[in-house]
């Protein structure tokens, strides 16, 4: 573990070097600029006979951005790669990073960011400000059913929509790998979906997490499942871990559309969840599986007092009642969402929530309740 943290710059700006010098003055005991030059042909033998830690690279030009972390990888393949940029393309963020970036600073930099950076980079311990140390910590909120055809997506967005309404920060994540559609609720194309985060997880930070984000009309940010199913196999628990924490501190509210087994990215989801919503409906087979798995989850360690219980496509002349479903489920049921099949299947075909489109619908009602719920 070093004691202290050696950089070389290269910046042709002579103010952005200067900015960098300032940022790390108040730590000379911890931090050591080795150089600086306007061009990587200039730096270059320096980064090669010093090996610093860090190299922060300015990078006016994609394609020659890509080619000068390639060569210093190659003369220092130890040294951490620093891009420091204007570019908010999320092509020049995935690029760059792909090529061996290990941080994606915007210009002109943040002090917070920058000695952020050089903290993991030398995992040295530098004190930063009570706002960069205390970060927002928003609420995770999982929508779950593990089989289809339960109306669990419908929920998922629509709970975002809600809470979108209340604030200018919420993330729906559809984690259901295999049969994810919330992209399609919403009638949305995304470029970047999760396994762009989960290929490059080594080098996640706010701005990438944000690039690959979609941004629907109602507010809601969008993070798609893959797009092949093949890219879901290499998905591990740690990453969604890892990315669910970055989430947390950037958003409000994290609404999280998952379905199937307890086991794997499900068990780790729920452990870092704030709250459950496991919803099903009123049919003998789907109260059966339901019990099923509810007793499983409390066997996980998934605490009762976490599970909010929702009925949906509720009728009230339904042969089994509410009472019923209780006694069967030894649980609450926290809300029963109406049957409004018309209005909920035309707000997909649409591509937009039905809190959006029928604002008055009871299943609207019912929704912004549940999310009311959340907001205390």
């Amino acid at each position: 573990m070093p004691q202290t943290l050696s950089i070389i710059i290269i910046e042709p700006d002579t103010s952005s070097r200067g900015a960098i010098n300032s940022i790390v003055a108040p730590y000379a005991d911890k931090i050591t600029i080795l150089g600086s030059a306007d061009t990587l042909n200039e730096g270059l033998p320096l980064i090669q006979s010093t090996h610093p830690v860090v190299v922060i690279l300015a990078v006016n030009n994609l394609e020659q951005g890509i080619k000068d972390i390639q060569s210093i990888s190659n003369v220092s393949p130890h040294s951490s790669i620093f891009v420091a940029t204007t570019e908010k393309n999320p092509d020049w963020i995935l690029g760059l990073m792909r090529a061996g970036s290990h941080e994606y600073l915007l210009k002109p930099l943040d002090s917070n960011e920058l000695l952020g950076a050089l903290q993991k980079a030398g995992r040295l311990y530098i004190e930063k400000t009570p706002q960069a140390a205390q970060p927002a910590h928003g609420k995770v909120i999982s929508v779950y059913n593990p089989v289809g055809g339960m109306g669990t997506t419908t929920i998922a967005v629509n709970l975002a929509a809600a809470l979108a309404k209340q604030s200018d920060k919420v993330a729906l994540v559809d984690l259901n790998f295999f049969s994810g559609d919330a992209a399609i609720f919403l009638d949305l194309s995304p470029k970047y979906t999760l396994s762009s985060l989960t290929t490059n997880v080594s080098r996640l930070d706010d701005n990438f997490l944000m690039s690959v984000m979609a941004r629907h009309s109602s507010g809601v940010y969008l993070l798609s499942e893959p797009v092949e199913v093949d890219e879901t196999v290499g998905i591990t628990p740690e990453q969604i871990q890892r990315i669910l924490a970055f989430l947390k501190r950037v958003f409000s509210y994290v609404i999280i559309d998952t379905g199937g087994t307890l086991h794997g990215t499900n068990q780790m989801t729920f452990e870092n969840s704030d709250r459950v919503v496991f919803n099903t409906v009123l049919s003998l087979p789907a109260l059966k599986n339901a019990k099923r798995y509810l007793v499983a989850m409390g066997k996980n360690g998934i605490a009762q007092h976490k599970v909010t219980l929702v009925v949906n496509r509720y009728l009230s002349r339904s042969d089994i009642k509410i009472e019923d479903a209780e006694k069967v489920l030894g649980h609450k049921v926290f809300m029963a969402i109406p049957n409004e099949y018309a209005d909920v299947n035309d707000s997909i075909n649409k591509g937009q929530p039905l809190v959006n489109l029928y604002p008055r619908s009871p299943v609207t009602k019912a929704i912004m309740k549940i999310s009311e719920s959340f907001q205390s």
